[in-house]
């Protein structure tokens, strides 16, 4: 099977030049963790920004500034299994697909491949989750867990309470829904306007005023348990990876704890984690 043939045809990008606001307000729209950057009114991958990338650099403005351009890309006519390996390798969950004119033709990811495992597949999840992993206390204010996100480049954290069990997931993408760009507003009025809440995007309106801006992101101070996803899909050591594949793709999720029987935390499987049976004996 070729990459072209599982891959999402929907671009969602963002072009230089451009800002960590029109980036913002495009992952945020479509609710992705990433996207590439082209070079404006051309279909050329000239870099890739993440939610991370803007976390971890709320100072920045410009969009050129924080992308990274060490990325990696793949060739529609290459095979699925080729797309796997460099997803598990590179630790990402979003390869640009291009054509032989190196164009932008698509995006592959974890979660478009695990569509295509195969019920034959019999592992199960035991030989595939880690348990080199960071669990959070569910009254920790969400600024810290954002600093563990930016610390240990993980995407998703589990939640546990006092009796140390399992209550809860929390992703950055969770945090990134809570952000917002406080920005310190020059303007120059042209005879038109009201009150506006000049804290948020939302209120930036006004067309026929001058805006000279530098913003921040932030995040409220209030614990994770209060933004934390509670009905958290899991699985078991024995579960067949088929069926936490399928879990996933059915409920857009890249990150499936695992527990025991009294629900105490053991480990986490992601999507990039099972690439690895597609080119690995199952």
């Amino acid at each position: 099977m070729k990459v072209k043939d599982v891959m999402s045809k929907e671009l969602i990008v963002g072009y230089l030049p451009g800002t960590i606001k029109d980036a913002l307000k495009i992952l945020a729209k479509h609710d992705v963790s990433g996207m590439p950057i082209l070079k404006k009114d051309t279909k050329k991958v000239v870099g890739v920004v993440t939610r991370n990338d803007i976390f971890k650099n709320p100072d920045e403005e410009q969009l050129a500034l924080i992308m990274s351009e060490d990325l990696s890309i793949i060739n529609k006519d290459k095979d699925v299994v080729d797309a796997a390996k460099l997803l598990y390798e590179k630790r990402v969950h979003g390869l640009p697909v291009v054509d032989k004119r190196k164009n932008l033709v698509g995006i592959i990811s974890p979660t478009d491949i695990l569509k295509t495992l195969p019920d034959e597949y019999k592992d199960v999840v035991e030989n595939y989750y880690t348990s080199n992993l960071t669990p959070v206390y569910q009254d920790n204010p969400i600024t810290i867990i954002m600093e563990i996100i930016n610390i240990t480049n993980e995407t998703a954290l589990p939640v546990l309470n006092e009796e140390r069990t399992l209550v809860g997931i929390v992703s950055e993408g969770d945090l990134f829904k809570l952000s917002h760009i406080r920005e310190s507003i020059s303007r120059t009025d042209m005879g038109m306007g009201g009150d506006e809440d000049v804290w948020t995007w939302e209120g930036i309106r006004d067309t026929v005023r001058l805006y000279y801006s530098t913003t921040t992101v932030d995040l409220p101070p209030v614990p994770v348990k209060e933004v934390m996803i509670t009905d958290v899909i899991k699985a078991y050591r024995n579960d067949p990876i088929s069926e936490i594949a399928r879990k996933m793709y059915k409920n857009h999720i890249s990150h499936v704890p695992i527990v025991n029987s009294e629900n105490r935390l053991v480990g986490m499987v992601t999507d990039i984690d099972l690439m690895s049976c597609m080119f690995k004996p199952c």
